[in-house]
């Protein structure tokens, strides 16, 4: 439905889309007119959410028209590149915040510092540092979070860890070997690792392999480094749990939808399962599955050449501006109603605590608390984000991820080796950096 001065009603569809804009400019106007905005993913929760709320942006800004559209996340760079390539790009897009130095240095967005005004010292204030930062790029701030996600992290039914003998989760990748060996029955594996083609898939693998000393690309030099020993051996673990028996038979990891193994363990029909942050909390789990979210195993032996970080992370839903956005000061009113406390808030475990939230606000309700206690407390503590580093995020990235999501599927089928299937990636990949970059 669509709002407007005159009709207050939501509309599903396109933006009307202008002629490229001049930027930067000096302050923010008073706003009116068209606002439109693609929102991409989502939690069911968010999904209901944010219609809900775009009620209340309309409520509070009766000169601004609001055309808001939703879209399943995991075809976002190619719906904005395609509305960009056609002049039909929304003025607020909210995707990933993996995606900003590639529409940054392609020109499908501009940085918010010269249109924000004030606004900015208002972010600053209500925004974590440390998740503010991840709309940065190139010392210029591109988006607005409202949260993160982190990778990577295993779900673990309990009552199965307890009947194979354990008294606490795997810390390290032989002790996740064991675990799972010990937790496979003839009707449950012991463990699920998702692996389609799809990016959140991809993201899993490389929170694995970065803590491994891991990198997909090493911008200083403009080299692809899918085949080093910290890539390398992250996927050879895959492969070792594939060969012990202790994960699902056939095609069930490399389904196209990539929550094929998250209903696996929610069903019981797999004892652990390797997953973002969320988890499956987005979706749920039976009232009688005992069981428990802990961060992924370590490797016993960092083996990569870059230095090991404790999770990746990345903003899932960033609200950026359109280089040709016909009207960024209604943009900017968007983006500002969304740094509020009243809907950083919503995060905070009521009615969504599937992400680690951005705002401070939400750190501070009892409902995050109660959901995710260890959460609280590292935040608490200051250390949630420590030794964090952003998921991937470089021009080219998307071809990049591509090739090692192909490479892992080559892997889980058992059609070759961890190190011919990074090879043959690394060697496609470098191709197209090198055209994309030349």
């Amino acid at each position: 439905m669509k709002i407007t001065p005159s009709r207050r009603r939501f509309l599903a569809g396109s933006a009307a889309i202008a002629a490229a804009s001049a930027f930067p400019m000096p302050a923010v106007r008073a706003a009116s007119g068209t606002v439109s905005v693609w929102k991409f993913g989502g939690t069911p929760t968010e999904v209901e959410m944010w219609p809900e709320r775009n009620a209340a942006f309309a409520a509070g800004h009766p000169d601004i028209g609001l055309d808001y559209s939703y879209f399943y996340g995991q075809i976002r760079r190619q719906k904005i590149l395609a509305g960009f390539q056609t002049r039909r790009l929304a003025d607020v897009v909210i995707a990933f915040g993996q995606d900003i130095p590639e529409f940054a240095g392609f020109g499908m967005i501009q940085p918010l510092d010269p249109i924000a005004g004030d606004r900015m010292a208002g972010w600053k204030e209500r925004i974590v540092p440390e998740v503010l930062q991840s709309g940065m790029h190139q010392g210029q701030l591109y988006g607005l979070p409202t949260y993160v996600d982190m990778a990577s992290f295993l779900a673990i039914d309990m009552d199965a860890l307890n009947e194979a003998g354990f008294d606490r989760p795997p810390a390290t990748w032989s002790e996740l070997r064991e675990y799972a060996r010990a937790m496979t029955k003839p009707d449950r594996p012991g463990i699920a690792m998702p692996a389609t083609t799809a990016p959140v898939d991809i993201n899993i693998f490389e929170g694995i392999a970065y803590a491994n000393g891991g990198r997909v690309f090493d911008e200083a030099n403009n080299t692809v480094t899918l085949n080093g020993p910290g890539m390398v051996d992250a996927l050879q673990l895959y492969a070792d749990l594939i060969a012990d028996g202790s994960t699902p038979a056939g095609s069930a990891m490399t389904e196209t939808n990539f929550r094929d193994t998250a209903t696996l363990f929610s069903q019981g029909r797999v004892a652990m399962w390797v997953g973002l942050s969320w988890l499956n909390t987005p979706w749920g789990t039976p009232d009688d599955l005992n069981w428990q979210g802990t961060p992924f195993p370590r490797p016993d032996t960092v083996t990569g050449a870059f230095a090991p970080v404790n999770a990746i992370m990345d903003p899932t839903a960033i609200l950026m501006v359109s280089a040709r956005s016909e009207n960024p000061e209604a943009a900017i009113e968007y983006l500002d109603f969304w740094s509020q406390d009243e809907q950083l808030a919503l995060w905070g475990g009521e009615p969504e605590f599937a992400r680690v939230p951005a705002g401070k606000v939400a750190w501070e309700q009892p409902t995050l608390a109660e959901k995710w206690p260890g959460w609280v407390e590292a935040y608490q503590a200051g250390t949630l984000f420590k030794g964090a580093e952003p998921m991937p995020r470089f021009i080219g990235v998307s071809v990049v991820e591509t090739a090692l999501g192909n490479a892992i599927q080559q892997v889980v089928l058992g059609q070759q080796s961890p190190q011919e299937a990074l090879d043959a990636a690394t060697e496609g990949a470098q191709q197209q950096i090198d055209i994309l970059r030349g």
